[in-house]
């Protein structure tokens, strides 16, 4: 689980510094236009987007609800990865060691 933990953590610090990066040196407006001309930059947003809604639906599964679930899902629409990657850790840090508790969040019993 300590592994988990690292990688995640240190995803989220790759995710950080990428965004900076992009945010410093590139241009959303027309390089986002320039992707979406191409059919592979078109590509990748279709797999982001199916990624996304498999990461949302088992944060539902994990039975995550209310006004925590609903930022969540904004935050990984919006920042993608960023957010996954935070909520990885985040959930990592809670389970206390539990791969079960991890995985199943509040659906494990007696939790």
């Amino acid at each position: 689980m300590k592994t988990a933990k690292v990688l995640s953590l240190v995803l989220f610090i790759v995710m950080i510094c990428s965004n900076v990066y992009g945010a410093v040196f590139g241009d959303v407006l027309v390089e986002g236009q320039m992707l979406l001309s191409l059919l592979w930059g078109r590509l990748v947003l279709v797999d982001f987007y199916v990624g996304m809604i498999l990461f949302i639906s088992w944060m539902i599964f994990r039975k995550e609800s209310g006004w925590k679930l609903l930022l969540w899902i904004l935050l990984c629409i919006c920042l993608g990865n960023f957010s996954t990657s935070l909520y990885i850790y985040l959930a990592l840090r809670h389970s206390d060691g539990d791969w079960n508790k991890f995985f199943y969040g509040k659906r494990v019993i007696g939790h």
